[in-house]
């Protein structure tokens, strides 16, 4: 039923960054058009999706996950900005969805419980497909241990952008001491997301780690290192972590 998609496309707060509930209502009645014709050829705006996608990492869940995150990587592409003087020569998703009050933020937070958290973990782990679970919590534990400051991120998502921002230009970290790994750009992306979604019961990116503290949650909550900041706990947790 379209409800049954629509809502599950609601809970991917974050696939491909945000999907916001602006978006759910049009992106609803798509799904339920796209859906009726997509068994007999794919329409042409999805296509267009599905072959930005080609250089990421490989989608292999079922017919209605890969469905559902194929639309949210166009609902991306259509609401992603352009670099402008203005927005600092950025492109992605706006970067005003990541402030603290953004109705998107409070949107990703409803998307990190209780059964649309649940609903994000199946999905990650069917667009996961089959790979080898010990070589990529292998990777993520030398990817933490290795570095002060790990991050998994993805390349456009508002809310890695300006953890970024924060870690590299507004405290200063050094670009050494952190190891930031884009999960929509490398090979066992969706893969690491669905293992860290296991670790942490979120699959919302970033997912940030700080030596001797483990995760630390994303940008604005878990508990999130912009509220840590501005606790006046962030600092200290970096340089306890040499990673300053």
């Amino acid at each position: 039923p379209r409800w049954a998609l629509v809502a599950m496309a609601m809970a991917m707060a974050d696939v491909g960054g945000v999907l916001s509930f602006q978006h759910a209502g049009a992106i609803g009645t798509r799904i339920g058009t796209m859906a009726r014709r997509a068994a007999v050829s794919p329409p042409s705006p999805l296509r267009l999706a599905m072959k930005e996608q080609e250089e990421k990492p490989e989608a292999r869940g079922n017919f209605l996950t890969n469905f559902i995150y194929n639309l949210e990587m166009l609902r991306v592409s259509k609401s992603s900005e352009t670099p402008t003087a203005d927005n600092g020569g950025g492109a992605g998703e706006a970067k005003e969805w990541a402030l603290e009050g953004a109705f998107a933020q409070k949107a990703s937070e409803i998307s990190q419980k209780g059964f649309a958290a649940s609903i994000k973990q199946w999905i990650a782990e069917s667009i996961a497909g089959e790979y080898d679970k010990e070589a990529v919590n292998k990777r993520i534990d030398e990817t933490i241990a290795r570095s002060p400051v790990a991050m998994f991120s993805f390349s456009k998502c508002p809310f890695c952008l300006r953890s970024k921002e924060l870690l590299l230009n507004e405290i200063g970290i050094d670009k050494s001491n952190i190891k930031i790994i884009e999960c929509d750009e490398d090979p066992q992306g969706n893969a690491i997301r669905a293992e860290l979604g296991k670790r942490t019961g979120r699959t919302s990116m970033p997912s940030i780690w700080i030596r001797e503290q483990g995760f630390v949650g994303g940008c604005n909550d878990g508990p999130g290192i912009v509220p840590l900041h501005k606790e006046g706990k962030l600092r200290g947790m970096l340089e306890a972590a040499k990673a300053l």
